[in-house]
C-alpha cells in the first residue's frame, strides 16, 4: 500500500485531502452507493433514484437521495449519455430511470426549513429588501438552498473528450470555490465517474496519476461492491494516464 501525505493546497483555498495511509478508507467512505472523492466536497456514486439495477423502488430512491442531500450537497452532476438532462426527463422515465429532480428538490425544501411568515405573506424577501426601508427587527437570515442539476454526457463504458471534459472540470472547480458540494455519478458510479474523479483531483491538487487512481479505487472499495474497479475499463484507466501526462507537459 502507497503511503503519500495528506494534501493541502492553502493558497487556493482548496479542502484538504486524507492521506492515503490505514486511516484513509474510515475517511472516504459514505454509503453502498456513494462515495466521497474530497471529503465534505464531492461524492462519486450511482445514480441516486430508481434505476433497472438496484434501486427499483421510489422509496430507495428517496432515501438515497435524502442521504446525499442531508451532507450539504447542493450540485448533482449527470455523466450519462443514455438520459437527457434531469430538466428534460418525463415522469415516466427513460430505460428504467426515474427523473430525480423534482423529488430532490421536495427533499432539499424540507432540509432548507420552513421560510419566516414575513416571506410566506409576502411582505418582505430578499428582492424587496432592496427598495424597502432597513428592518425594525433583524430575524434569523434565511438562505435557503437551491439544488443546480448539470449534464456532461459521457457514453456508457467510453471516455470523455478531452475538451469537453476540460471544460466540465473547469465548470466543477468554479463550483467547488463559489461553495458548492457535487454528486458526480453515472450508472454504476465507478466508470465515468471514477474517469471524471481521478482527473478532476489531477487537476485541483496536481497529482500523479498513479496517486489519482489510487484515490479513486480505494474510495470506490468502501462500497464493498465485488472488487470490480473504477475507473471501469482499460481505456478509462488509459485515458486519466494520458490526461494527467498532458497536464504536467
Amino acid at each position: 500500500m502507497t503511503t503519500y501525505a495528506s494534501t493541502r493546497v492553502e493558497a487556493s483555498g482548496l479542502p484538504s485531502l486524507p492521506a492515503l495511509d490505514a486511516t484513509y478508507e474510515s475517511t472516504v467512505a459514505f454509503t453502498d452507493f456513494a462515495n466521497w472523492l474530497i471529503p465534505g466536497s464531492v461524492l462519486l456514486g450511482r445514480y441516486p433514484y430508481v434505476e433497472p439495477s438496484r434501486c427499483l423502488r421510489r422509496e430507495q430512491g428517496e432515501e438515497q437521495l435524502k442521504k446525499i442531500l442531508e451532507t450539504g450537497v447542493t450540485t448533482l452532476v449527470s455523466l450519462q449519455a443514455e438520459l437527457p438532462p434531469q430538466e428534460k426527463m418525463t415522469l415516466a422515465g427513460s430505460h428504467g430511470f426515474l427523473p430525480y429532480k423534482a423529488t430532490a428538490d421536495l427533499i432539499r425544501s424540507s432540509l432548507n426549513g420552513p421560510p419566516p411568515m414575513e416571506i410566506v405573506e409576502g411582505l418582505r424577501n430578499p428582492q424587496l429588501d432592496k427598495f424597502l426601508p432597513k428592518r425594525k427587527r433583524q430575524g434569523a437570515p434565511y438562505n435557503p438552498v437551491t439544488l443546480q442539476f448539470v449534464h456532461s454526457p459521457i457514453p456508457d463504458l467510453h471516455v470523455p473528450g478531452s475538451t469537453e471534459l476540460r471544460a466540465l472540470l473547469q465548470d466543477l472547480q468554479q463550483r467547488l470555490a463559489k461553495g458548492e458540494k457535487l454528486y458526480v455519478h453515472c450508472w454504476g458510479g465507478r466508470g465515468r465517474a471514477g474517469t471524471v474523479g481521478a482527473c478532476l483531483l489531477a487537476e485541483m491538487y496536481d497529482l500523479s496519476a498513479d496517486e489519482c487512481l489510487e484515490r479513486v479505487q480505494r474510495a470506490f472499495d468502501t462500497r464493498h461492491d465485488g472488487g470490480r474497479r473504477s475507473p471501469e475499463t482499460e481505456e478509462q484507466v488509459a485515458f486519466v494516464r494520458g490526461y494527467v501526462s498532458a497536464l504536467k507537459n
